[in-house]
């Protein structure tokens, strides 16, 4: 082969690596943000990235000399050893808006991600097509990514990065994703951006009114994680991947252990010593799951979200665990619309990656009153105790107080099927709370009496003995009443022995 033809090859390869230029480059810097390959240096094992589609542009005419790699850096490569592809719009090639070669090797990275059962990771900095190339009658043939996300749900975990204003097609691929992560100030979510809204309706407002990232991360939950910075928000995807095996056909990968604090004196102290014996005194839930979790260590699924309820990945003895607890120190733990619909899509993704469940139960019950039902909250419910119930992955209940109601069965109560459920001394267990059973059973009563006051207080002493945990044992309807420092023992010794159900395979996709 003459030395022409490869330089000639080389130099091609050269013009694509250039992304949009210097000017362009650093108009992204002087934003606070990174280039997309910039971001790849970051997200994947050094040196591991390996390009496909490097020489694709633009076939439109006017385009062809102004889009290296047609704006869209995509590959596969290593996180912690294992391999990933990617997909990273590049914001230097006319703002990182998608072009028609840009989708086809988008949609080749799917393919291959599927195909070869590894992850997907969308690290989007732009919303729109390209108008030149997808106006008039060829828009009959979008909206492939769809079909490909759906048919990847359940199969490949699919993480999103919004890094830019990803108004239109990247937010509904971010979605479908199983893991969203947006950057502060610079990173934009919704259906439509400014321009649109303001020919659409004849509204001007800003991108952060329609989507910011602290609105998407806190308000609408449409976003798992709010990271700072571009940085930020790649090493969380790291850290999320590594709680996930690379598909459903694999068990989740485990690390070697390591001690929690309730394994020493001082630890199994304090967590007794944290949930007091007045339901009413709240108490730091972090805190406590952090004293029982390896290393202490927590990765948290939307915690601006629904703040009443946590839910986060830990490890017990390396083996990964999906947490569901009630947060006191929020509405005093109770559920709302927020809580219920982040807790049924993080079942839903535990379960088809078969992540086991530990819940921790102190809810008071549901939220109630007529703004509650306008968010539908029943119908929220029905469909959170379907997938509660569905998932065959192992499940620990630990009821630290309050089991009441209907919230108590969402929480993994009996009906959920737990391979164990286990109390706390200090747990309660009633069809509602018991001073709210003695006001609406006993009002009469306490109302006729010569001292009202005391009636009340010999009334709700009685509940509170017919609702203890004690009782529930005695019954069988709990497996035991525990010291708070057997809660880890108890969770591992559930996980052992559960494994001999435990076969790896597809279940069912990922509802967003």
């Amino acid at each position: 082969m003459e030395q022409e033809t490869l330089k000639d090859l080389a130099a091609r390869r050269a013009r694509a690596k250039a992304m949009g230029g210097g000017a362009a480059i650093e108009k992204i810097h002087t934003a606070g943000k990174l280039t997309a390959r910039e971001r790849l240096d970051i997200l994947l094992d050094k040196d591991s990235f390996r390009e496909i589609g490097l020489l694709g542009r633009s076939q439109h005419p006017k385009l062809r000399d102004r889009t290296p790699a047609d704006g869209l850096i995509v590959g596969w490569g290593t996180i912690d050893g294992r391999q990933v592809y990617v997909a990273a719009e590049d914001a230097t090639v006319i703002a990182g808006t998608r072009g028609r070669v840009a989708e086809v090797k988008t949609s080749r990275a799917r393919e291959l991600a599927l195909k070869h059962k590894r992850p997907f990771i969308a690290l989007m900095e732009a919303g729109a097509g390209r108008f030149q190339e997808n106006n008039g009658a060829t828009a009959a043939n979008l909206g492939h990514r769809f079909r490909e996300h759906y048919q990847m749900s359940g199969r490949v975990p699919q993480v999103a990065a919004m890094m830019g204003a990803c108004f239109g097609g990247p937010s509904f691929t971010a979605m479908q994703s199983d893991f969203v992560t947006i950057t502060r100030d610079t990173g934009f979510l919704g259906m439509s951006g400014p321009a649109v809204v303001k020919v659409g309706i004849g509204r001007e407002v800003t991108a952060e009114a329609i989507g910011g990232a602290e609105k998407s991360a806190a308000v609408t939950g449409q976003a798992d994680h709010l990271a700072d910075n571009d940085t930020e928000a790649l090493h969380a995807i790291r850290r999320f991947l590594a709680f996930f095996p690379s598909s459903c056909e694999e068990s989740p990968p485990r690390t070697a252990p390591r001690p929690a604090a309730i394994d020493e004196a001082q630890g199994a102290e304090r967590l007794a010593a944290l949930v007091s014996d007045n339901h009413r005194r709240a108490y730091d839930m972090d805190e406590l799951l952090k004293l029982i979790v390896d290393g202490g260590e927590l990765f948290y699924y939307r915690p601006l979200y629904g703040r009443n309820l946590i839910t986060a990945w830990a490890r017990f003895d390396g083996e990964v665990v999906g947490i569901v607890a009630n947060n006191p120190m929020q509405m005093a733990g109770a559920l709302d619309e927020k809580a219920i619909q982040k807790a049924r899509k993080f079942v839903d993704i535990c379960d088809a990656f078969h992540i086991p469940l530990a819940f921790y139960v102190d809810c008071p019950g549901f939220m109630v009153g007529p703004d509650i039902e306008e968010q539908r909250m029943v119908s929220l419910a029905s469909r959170y105790l379907n997938t509660v119930l569905a998932a065959t992955v192992p499940k620990v209940t630990i009821v630290l107080r309050k089991a009441i109601g209907l919230a108590y069965i969402a929480l993994g109560g009996k009906a959920m099927g737990p391979d164990t459920i286990v109390a706390w001394p200090t747990a309660q267990f009633d069809v509602m709370g018991p001073a709210a059973g003695v006001e609406l059973t006993y009002a009469r009563e306490i109302a006729s009496a010569e001292d009202p006051a005391a009636k009340r207080r010999e009334l709700l002493a009685q509940a509170e003995a017919q609702a203890s945990a004690y009782l529930a044992a005695e019954m069988a309807l709990i497996d035991d009443v525990i010291h708070p420092a057997e809660t880890r023992a108890v969770i591992l010794g559930t996980l052992a022995r559960a494994s001999g159900n435990r076969t790896p395979g597809f279940k069912h996709r990922i509802d967003p």
